[in-house]
């Protein structure tokens, strides 16, 4: 039966042979005959191939594809390529263990892309890229024409080029880089001419999958170890300054440069950061602004940005208690006393569980004010430092002990009986007092 098939497949072609005018067999050649039948065999047999996955057919197909390639004109049939590439492409991998037999397979794959580039121009573009993607897949060890290839898309193809071209160019760079056959200033340069167009075909599509190579062609540059702060920040700027409202600019550069303990002090850093927290408002980018901001003595801003985390609805009364604390704490470092005693009593309002170290925090804010107003509000300021340590101690019985200790120590600033009558002041008796813009209310005790 299969003897009957080939006999009929010969027939036709002999028929399509004789058939043909004389401008067709100036397609198919001299032998259009023969041409005409190489070309319907190789056809029969890769078909036959892609049913049975059989190896047989497979190098008959080849064999058939030779006497074709051989003998008809390139221009007899664009498919001729098409189907070459797919039946080197198996020989190939069939014969991966033999590096003789696999290295002369590997030059006839290239061949078939160097004619039909040469013969069907309108499929150049197509060409390269199926160049650089069998460089990538069949010459793992020639990283230099592999790279040559890419580049050669890239040339031609520009923002076209597909990203999976692109991760494996910056992939293949920081090998090269690593291997001390890169410099880094050529690693640099790479990346600075491709990134744009993998941000080009990211803004064109936004699939996931174009998000991941983003992400794997960024990783690939920043692991090459040439992605140092210095350089980051020269890459970015302009960058940066072009874009600042992007948000699939600035985000690439939030993450490059915060894994970079360096970078996080970089004014580059901390622009883009506020970029993306005004593009993306959330609790996590005010706190995050905040951090920055105090590690960088800004306390007006600093302040702000923790003001704003704690206003955010993402969070619930125990985190706004906690980082109201923290603002108490923050205000008290950086000398906004009245503030910090304001906070610290929000702090409490919103979580009781931080009355122990909010009047902890209050008492030692009321014994370090200076208060200017009278020699005797200097003493007073003791007298309320003693009541918030009774107050933090009551509520947090671990303060016990630091409490006793702080609060021994106030005592001694007391003002003896003596002094407090000359204001008319006796032992149990009220006194207000406001220092630095603080109030509150106390009782008079004095030392005896």
């Amino acid at each position: 039966m299969k003897k009957l098939h080939v006999y009929l497949t010969l027939a036709v072609a002999l028929f399509l042979a004789g058939s043909v005018s004389a401008g067709a067999q100036g397609k198919y050649g001299k032998d259009s005959a023969q041409c005409v039948s190489y070309l319907n065999f190789y056809k029969d047999y890769l078909k036959q191939f892609r049913a049975t996955k059989s190896a047989g057919n497979l190098n008959e197909a080849a064999n058939q594809w030779r006497g074709a390639f051989k003998l008809c004109p390139p221009k007899a049939s664009h498919n001729m390529f098409i189907d070459g590439r797919t039946i080197f492409q198996n020989l190939i991998r069939t014969n991966a263990n033999n590096a003789q037999v696999r290295q002369g397979l590997l030059d006839t794959l290239m061949l078939i892309h160097k004619v039909r580039r040469d013969n069907f121009p309108k499929y150049r573009n197509a060409v390269a890229e199926n160049i650089a993607f069998d460089m990538l897949s069949y010459c793992p060890n020639e990283p230099e024409k592999t790279m040559a290839a890419i580049k050669e898309v890239v040339a031609l193809t520009g923002e076209k080029t597909k990203p999976a071209l692109l991760v494996a160019f910056m992939e293949k760079a920081s090998d090269q880089y690593k291997a001390q056959k890169m410099s880094s200033e050529e690693v640099l340069k790479s990346y600075t001419e491709l990134s744009p167009i993998m941000e080009a075909q990211v803004a064109a599509n936004p699939s996931e999958d174009n998000k991941t190579a983003r992400a794997a062609f960024e990783n690939a540059f920043v692991t090459s170890g040439v992605a140092t702060c210095d350089n980051l920040v020269m890459v970015f700027t302009p960058r940066y300054e072009a874009e600042p409202t992007n948000v699939d600019v600035v985000k690439p550069i939030v993450s490059l440069l915060g894994a970079d303990s360096v970078c996080v002090k970089s004014d580059l850093f901390l622009k883009a950061v506020t970029s993306l927290h005004q593009i993306e408002p959330s609790y996590t980018s005010s706190y995050f602004l905040y951090k920055l901001h105090a590690s960088r003595d800004n306390s007006a801003d600093a302040v702000k940005f923790l003001e704003e985390a704690i206003a955010s609805e993402e969070s619930d009364a125990i985190k706004d208690g906690e980082l109201t604390m923290e603002l108490a704490v923050y205000n008290f470092k950086v000398g906004n006393n009245a503030k910090a005693v304001a906070a610290a009593k929000d702090a409490i309002e919103k979580d009781p569980a931080n009355a122990g170290k909010a009047n902890l925090l209050m008492a030692n804010i009321w014994a370090g004010q200076r208060c200017t107003a009278n020699d005797m509000d200097n003493r007073a300021k003791y007298w309320v430092a003693v009541d918030y340590l009774n107050k933090a101690k009551a509520a947090d019985e671990t303060l016990t002990e630091e409490a006793n200790k702080l609060a021994a120590t106030y005592r001694q600033y007391f003002p003896k009986t003596e002094d407090a009558f000359m204001y008319d002041l006796t032992d149990g008796k009220a006194y207000s007092i406001s220092c630095g813009g603080m109030h509150a209310t106390t009782t008079v005790r004095t030392n005896k």
